[in-house]
């Protein structure tokens, strides 16, 4: 495990824990995933508050503009965050607050890989099916479209991986077949 997600990781999760004292979890988490936004807008905004590009009085200008957009707790932690150099590694962070957030919320995120698109009673089928097989209150689904893997369904959760695609039974079934 690298040094930096390793890092990110226990940032997030002093962030989870501090919002979960406050009792602001919710509130927080959805400050956050705004703040990821804002990430995604300007995917160079991390680096360039982290290197030598601008100027401190610059970088200090935008961190005051991101704390007043927030409450108590983000701010604080972007303000912390800052501090310490590693605004460019505050997305890992967001994501480890929210893989902490959906854990302890009973929730279970998969990635799910399909053929064709799912109807809608298959979708919910599938986060039921999901939700009972992984022990969780709910799933929920990212899906997404690859006609490479035929049919069937490729269920992909952290540290999870269930391929039921025709690609790879059909795989399977010709090494069998060459032994």
């Amino acid at each position: 495990m690298n040094k930096q997600y390793t890092t990110a990781r226990t940032y997030g999760k002093a962030l989870f824990n501090e919002a979960e004292k406050n009792n602001e979890v919710t509130d927080d988490f959805q400050e956050l995933l705004k703040l990821r936004d804002v990430y995604r807008d300007v995917p160079e905004l991390g680096e360039m508050l982290t290197d030598n590009r601008l100027s401190v009085y610059e970088k200090v200008s935008i961190i005051s503009e991101l704390e007043n957009s927030f409450g108590k707790t983000v701010a604080k932690f972007i303000h912390m965050i800052y501090d310490y150099g590693r605004m460019d590694e505050l997305p890992e962070m967001i994501d480890e607050f929210e893989r902490e957030y959906y854990k302890r919320s009973g929730i279970i995120v998969a990635r799910v890989t399909t053929a064709v698109p799912l109807s809608q009673e298959q979708r919910h089928d599938l986060e039921n099916n999901i939700a009972e097989y992984f022990n969780a209150d709910k799933a929920m689904l990212n899906a997404k479209i690859d006609p490479s893997i035929i049919g069937g369904v490729i269920i992909e959760t952290e540290g999870s991986i269930i391929d039921q695609s025709i690609k790879t039974e059909l795989e399977n079934m010709h090494a069998a077949l060459m032994k």
